[in-house]
């Protein structure tokens, strides 16, 4: 359901295999919204993708519809966070994924 990948600088994007696009952000992005009632949630479009964040228990994770693997995913910056803060940023995009496959199955 997704791919996990370590960057050079310690940070760590998650794509979340199958889903691209504008509808697929926007489905996710409710979902984060519902499922997990963030501190703060947000996005932008521009001409390449759509991208925003979100903040909950203080912890900012950023999300986009288009990445270095083409699908939406999720990045967060684990050099900076504890490993209980990494625990719960996992589990919180396991949820979300897990709801965007009941909703939108492919």
């Amino acid at each position: 359901m997704t791919e996990e990948i370590t960057l050079k600088n310690g940070s760590v994007l998650v794509s979340v295999t199958g889903y691209s696009g504008e509808s697929d952000f926007y489905a996710m992005y409710d979902i984060i919204k519902e499922l997990l009632q963030p501190e703060h949630a947000t996005y932008g479009v521009d001409s390449m993708c759509v991208d925003g964040s979100f903040r909950k228990d203080g912890i900012l994770v950023r999300m986009s519809s288009e990445c270095v693997t083409d699908f939406c995913c999720f990045h967060y910056d684990a050099a900076n966070l504890s490993q209980e803060e990494i625990t719960k940023i996992k589990d919180w995009i396991q949820q979300i994924v897990t709801e965007l496959h009941s909703r939108l199955p492919r």
